[in-house]
């Protein structure tokens, strides 16, 4: 029997009446970098996913707390055994080229997710996918796999459905074209993207409201233009000139002086991300552990968050949000202790040799603020570091490289508002610090296989242990976001992404 999910969902959910709204109008957001690329499937970078979850849709989605619920699926029936997952379509749901969405175009994008998706190790255990018929899609396990929906529902590389010819393609190689309740019109390099009202969509009739990245997405707006627009200034300059109508960050004395404004709403979003610090495992000096322990106790993560991000921080080493159900302190003892004596004695032990590291970091004011106080404490100790500052796009190609970085500075956000899972997968395989690391697929798939919620808990526990223990991956904190909008921008409400359906604008 399918699940009883999207009923619930809906019979829970009040009625906003949005469908009654006036539609059209056309919203500008500024973002504050490119998108690498409009292929979903195949990034994990956040410009990317403020931009695609607009185009497509998934058959799970993350519901205002993370959790799984039935998208373009209407829900899942599982065999006595685990291993079988039967999921039905919804009917009569369009892509934007007017072609009905079937089985087939699902079976074909969940192979090329399995095949290029940027985690496709979150379908590592699956046998086989299939069509039964042109509304239903089977999914064989090699083995129960607890996180099986929650996979479908990732959002970091969403698994997003395209129509059967483009899932043949190789990666970047698509027409933009999904089921969402906005099409793709246009890419101009360097400047914007451009989308749509898909006058063919229906919203989910599960659902009354708009919930997470599921739920109603009514598209209200006639259109919708992201800006790229790295430059902090000339952000608010557009606010404020009303060329734009919605910026994605402003900082702190920003925040303050507009939230006085009636022409303008402040929203505040805290947690929003980690700040990291990757390591490179890949190449010396930072392959090694003594070298990546002496890094460790050469911070001091206070002064890092204050100066990066003043106005709105958290100081916390766990690797999943503080109030999330499996948040865990295993490891944390250890977190924020600066002691240089210490890291002295731990970098002699590393027979690091005075050789220069390169510090990559994008252009974003936040991330160069840590990497210059990260430089000025490594250099107590006699670190030599090199920024080297890019723009996105070329961080992102050099930093998922093995070569051409020691430390890469940035956001973590979406996997730990996700769960557990999402947090470990990230770094299986290597694919993150570029050493593959044993005992995190060990670890990773255990959980995966794991039924028992408190048995799973445990197993991130360990993973956490291990992070910290082997220096991983450096957590120096959390921080939020300082969201604008024109007062005339309505029922916005800030979340992961900026979401702009079921939004409308005053004429």
């Amino acid at each position: 029997m399918l699940t009883a999910l999207a009923t619930a969902a809906a019979l829970s959910l009040p009625h906003t009446g949005l469908h009654a709204q006036t539609r059209g109008g056309s919203a500008v957001v500024a973002i504050t970098q490119a998108p690498p690329t409009l292929d979903a499937q195949v990034t994990t970078i956040q410009s990317a996913r403020n931009i695609t979850l607009h185009i497509y849709e998934t058959l799970y989605a993350r519901d205002q707390n993370g959790k799984a619920i039935p998208d373009l699926a209407e829900g899942a029936a599982v065999s006595p055994d685990g291993k079988t997952y039967t999921l039905a379509l919804r009917k009569g749901v369009k892509f934007h080229n007017g072609k009905v969405m079937t089985s087939a175009d699902v079976v074909a994008s969940l192979e090329r997710y399995r095949k290029i998706g940027a985690n496709a190790n979150l379908l590592s255990e699956v046998e086989s996918i299939a069509a039964k018929g042109p509304n239903d899609v089977v999914i064989k396990l090699k083995k129960p796999q607890a996180t099986l929906l929650d996979s479908l529902a990732t959002s970091t590389a969403p698994m997003a459905i395209y129509p059967a010819e483009e899932a043949a393609k190789d990666a970047n190689k698509i027409s933009f074209i999904g089921t969402g309740p906005y099409r793709f019109v246009e890419l101009a390099p360097d400047s914007h993207v451009k989308l749509e009202r898909f006058k063919d969509y229906v919203p989910n009739p599960h659902y009354t409201k708009r919930d997470g990245f599921g739920g109603r997405k009514d598209p209200i707006l006639d259109t919708v233009t992201f800006r790229f627009m790295p430059e902090a200034g000339a952000r608010v300059a557009a606010l404020q000139a009303g060329e734009v109508q919605l910026v994605e960050t402003v900082d702190g004395p920003t925040k303050k002086r507009l939230e006085t404004n009636p022409g303008f709403k402040v929203y505040p979003l805290l947690p929003f991300s980690f700040q990291i610090l990757k390591l490179n495992h890949a190449v010396a000096p930072t392959s090694n552990l003594a070298f990546r322990q002496a890094v460790v106790a050469a911070l001091d993560m206070e002064e890092i968050m204050s100066i990066s991000y003043p106005d709105i921080y958290q100081l916390d080493g766990g690797w999943l949000y503080p109030k999330a159900q499996d948040y865990s302190g295993a490891g944390l003892q250890a977190y924020n202790k600066p002691d240089l004596k210490k890291a002295q004695a731990l970098l002699a032990k590393s027979g690091y040799k005075g050789e220069k590291l390169t510090f990559l970091v994008d252009n974003l004011r936040a991330n160069t603020d840590t990497a210059t106080v990260v430089q000025q404490r490594l250099a107590q100790i006699g670190v030599n570091v090199d920024i080297k500052v890019t723009d996105w796009p070329t961080a992102v190609k050099i930093g998922w490289s093995p070569q051409g970085w020691n430390l890469f500075a940035h956001g973590f956000g979406i996997q730990p508002f996700e769960g557990p899972g999402t947090v470990m997968s990230a770094w299986t395989g290597g694919q993150l610090h570029q050493k593959p690391d044993p005992e995190i697929d060990r670890l990773y798939t255990a959980f995966s296989g794991e039924m028992n919620p408190e048995k799973g808990k445990a197993l991130f526990a360990a993973f956490q242990q291990h992070v910290v223990d082997d220096v991983t991956v450096i957590k120096v904190g959390n921080y939020g976001v300082f969201q604008v909008s024109t007062a005339k921008l309505r029922n916005f409400e800030p979340y992961r992404i900026p979401r702009m359906w079921g939004v409308s604008l005053d004429k």
